[in-house]
């Protein structure tokens, strides 16, 4: 913990040089100022005092002292990344196993680890990432510079280089990315960091399971998502494609020169196979301009000769004997005596190879059932184009599939079950169709029972389709829908992957990754591969583990009661009203983070046609996070906590459930929620709301048997109480601003997303 706390006093430091040469001392002496008061209202004293002082501030300064809080976020999340690096290292050093290692996955399955094991993740195309990529890639630059400080360099100039460039660049968009821009996005986190570690985990794996298949891909539905987004058509499919296939032609490009420039093998002292002479002629006979081009370079040197050939053909194209070359020269290392040689670069090249091919990630189509029912030239064009899968999202029957199937050559059509009626109409809908794979929605099932409901409906519905699977004699993979927070099915991918039933045969999934999330977990190098190593942990470890044999009469009284809550809720007639006005939901269709509008097409009712991101993203905004908690409360208080106690110890399903809980009452905050009760005109539903939370908060203690939440996550817990006094100003400013802005005054926008995106980076969660 020391290493992270010098590295954020360093940078709040620098921060505070920063902001003095880029405004004067006034601006840090504010900042210091709003930044005691909310420590002391968090003291329970002078609440009123925070809320005045930011209302004095012109509304100038108050967006360079939301800015200021905010790029302390920035800051301070890199260090903490950075942390969590440092301490894998350490663990390393140490020769010891982390929790969520292939190490410690292993070494629990002893003799007998499941050999067939297939995860795929997916990175979606949904609007919940804040982050520029202008802003993401000075955070790596930062990460790298912590590192220097690690090996006693003097670094403080360029970090405040780095802080400096952060103020003077925009955080938020000045125009709504296109579907282009997020595939730029989405390619830019292969680039950085997901080849790489990929490749690493995939040599990690196979030192274990020498001869197992490839057990990680990746797919994608950035370029293909045209559920609810009019821009995705068949045009931006095709762009999604060929970009990926660009930049793994300019990746092995350079890696074949690398690996060139390395094996300088002389055939003068160590001979080389006959395969390997073959194919450089045949090269030459098929490549004449280019034989001629480089005569007699590298005679001598058949390796560096035949990597000549290989580079060549690698600038007219992706061309399908890449694999086989690189194949021939791994071949003739062996055959004499390069068996080191062979296991170094060129093996790396050949995982790579292995993992990526030239596709990079399977581009997946989706599309609603409803578009299957009279479709437009757009969707026809598109599910004609489709590679191998599509997702039909909203299906609540066998035909809203068939149909799809008819205008596509896809194999692989996936339903995608969402709502709760949907959830408990999967099996039956699965086995008239017996498709190959089955997808869950975590997001609109939350939207629509609650939490704890949702959660239970999900886990229902994937036992029973699991059950139909092994009773017909057919194969199934579960398709997790996760979005990022909570609310919408987030939480740790380790505990949730072993928390819920496996398909058949076990040990072969997929999960979405969204949003911010692929920042927080894939944006630096180490980090991506901590995070694929326990997302891959976790399913060598489900593949081989039995079901869980629990009685489930608990549960499903608690499911109920959950629900019923819920539902009084957001059925309250007054709901729709108080929400608009307390949370800044409407006001989050100006901040430019996604292509996709923030409400379905087909709903006049406003809250079943608004989407379950900006439903989560905007309860989080104003710290009450009401989406992940809201009826749990009321469904624990009626239960024996004794039985609770029990469910929890022994249930990996339940504890992952109240783990994930007791994560999201940490970071919720009533006292600032409360502020924004200023925006209502009636405001009788926080009554209801503040009491249903605090009640979930007892329960919670009183299950895991803490006093205060958190309490046996040191780490976590220090983490939030730092971070409070920070976020509370942006909160107090956010509700200046949105007074202002409903008031009409269009001046207030720019810093109102700005709090917005500031919040978003204090919580690192958006939706």
């Amino acid at each position: 913990m020391e290493a992270v706390r010098r590295d954020v006093r360093l940078l709040g430091d620098l921060l505070g040089r920063v902001l003095v040469e880029q405004e004067d001392e006034t601006l840090l002496a504010d900042v210091e100022h709003v930044r005691a008061l909310a420590r002391s209202a968090r003291q329970g004293t002078r609440r009123d005092e925070l809320r005045d002082a930011v209302e004095a501030l012109p509304l100038a300064r108050q967006a360079s002292v939301l800015r200021a809080f905010a790029l302390y976020f920035q800051l301070a999340n890199v260090a903490e990344q950075h942390n969590r690096i440092r301490r894998r290292r350490a663990y390393a050093r140490e020769e010891r196993m982390g929790r969520e290692s292939l190490a410690a996955a292993f070494a629990e399955l002893g003799d007998a680890p499941a050999a067939d094991v297939s995860l795929k993740l997916v990175l979606t195309a949904h609007p919940t990432e804040a982050a520029r990529r202008t802003v993401l890639a000075a955070h790596l630059r930062i990460a790298a510079l912590l590192a220097a400080l690690d090996e006693g360099d003097d670094v403080a100039d360029a970090l405040a280089g780095e802080i400096t460039m952060l103020w003077q660049a925009d955080e938020v968009r000045t125009r709504r990315p296109q579907v282009v821009d997020e595939i730029r996005n989405g390619h830019w986190f292969f680039e950085q960091s997901l080849i790489d570690a990929a490749e690493r985990l995939l040599a990690e794996y196979r030192r274990r399971l020498p001869d197992a298949p490839v057990p990680l891909r990746f797919g994608s539905w950035i370029g293909g998502d045209a559920d609810g987004n009019p821009q995705t058509n068949v045009e931006t499919l095709a762009e999604a494609r060929d970009r990926a296939t660009s930049l793994l032609l300019q990746r092995y490009s350079a890696d074949v020169r690398a690996l060139a420039a390395e094996l300088g093998v002389s055939s003068r002292l160590t001979p080389v196979s006959e395969e390997l002479l073959r194919s450089i002629a045949a090269d030459e006979a098929e490549l004449p301009e280019y034989t001629v081009e480089i005569g007699d370079q590298n005679l001598d040197e058949p390796y560096r000769r035949k990597l000549s050939f290989v580079w060549r053909r690698l600038q007219d194209g992706a061309y399908d004997a890449f694999a086989d070359d690189l194949d021939v020269v791994d071949r003739s290392l062996r055959a004499n005596r390069g068996e080191r040689i062979a296991d170094g670069a060129l093996a790396a090249l050949r995982r790579r190879v292995e993992l990526f091919g030239f596709v990079l990630a399977d581009v997946e189509v989706r599309v609603h059932a409803r578009d299957a029912v009279d479709p437009d030239e757009r969707i026809r064009a598109l599910l004609a184009a489709a590679g191998d899968t599509v997702i039909v999202s909203g299906v609540s029957s066998a035909e809203d599939v068939r149909r799809v199937q008819k205008l596509t050559p896809a194999e692989n059509v996936v339903p995608l079950f969402e709502s709760v009626e949907a959830l408990r109409a999967a099996p039956e809908i699965y086995e008239e169709l017996l498709c190959r794979e089955v997808m869950v929605g975590y997001s609109d099932s939350a939207k629509d029972a609650g939490y704890l409901a949702a959660q239970w409906e999900i886990r229902s519905a994937l036992v029973a389709l699991a059950e139909v699977a092994r009773r017909r004699g057919a194969e199934v993979t579960f398709f997790h829908g996760r979005g990022g927070s909570a609310g919408r099915g987030g939480g740790p991918t380790y505990d949730a992957i072993l928390a819920q039933p496996q398909g058949v045969p076990p040990g072969r999934l997929k999960i979405t990754e969204q949003g911010e999330t692929i920042a927080f977990k894939y944006g630096l190098p180490e980090l991506a591969h901590r995070n694929l190593e326990a997302a891959l942990a976790a399913t060598v470890l489900a593949a081989s583990r039995a079901e869980d044999d629990v009685d489930t009469t608990l549960i499903v009284a608690l499911a109920d009661r959950s629900r019923a809550a819920y539902g009084e809720l957001v059925d309250d007639p007054r709901l729709v009203g108080f929400f608009r006005s307390f949370t800044p939901v409407d006001e989050l269709a100006l901040l430019n983070i996604g292509s996709r509008p923030s409400r379905r097409p087909e709903g006049a009712e406003y809250l079943a046609s608004l989407r379950a991101i900006p439903w989560v993203f905007a309860w989080t905004q104003n710290r009450c996070l009401l989406p992940a908690w809201y009826g749990c409360g009321a469904a624990f208080a009626e239960a024996d906590i004794g039985e609770l106690r029990d469910l929890y110890g022994r249930w990996p399903f339940f504890r992952a459930l109240v783990q994930n809980l007791e994560m999201t009452l940490a970071k919720s905050s009533m006292e600032i929620a409360a502020e924004y009760l200023e925006l209502v005109d009636e405001p009788s539903l926080w009554e209801p709301i503040a009491a249903e939370h605090a009640r979930t908060v007892v329960a919670v203690l009183e299950i895991v048997e803490a006093d205060e939440l958190l309490d046996r996550h040191p780490v976590v817990q220090r983490s939030i109480g730092l971070r409070n006094p920070y976020v509370d100003p942006i909160n107090a400013i956010q509700v200046s601003l949105l007074r202002r802005y409903r008031a009409g005054d269009e001046e207030a926008a720019p810093p109102l997303l700005r709090s917005i995106a500031g919040i978003a980076a204090g919580l690192r969660n958006t939706g």
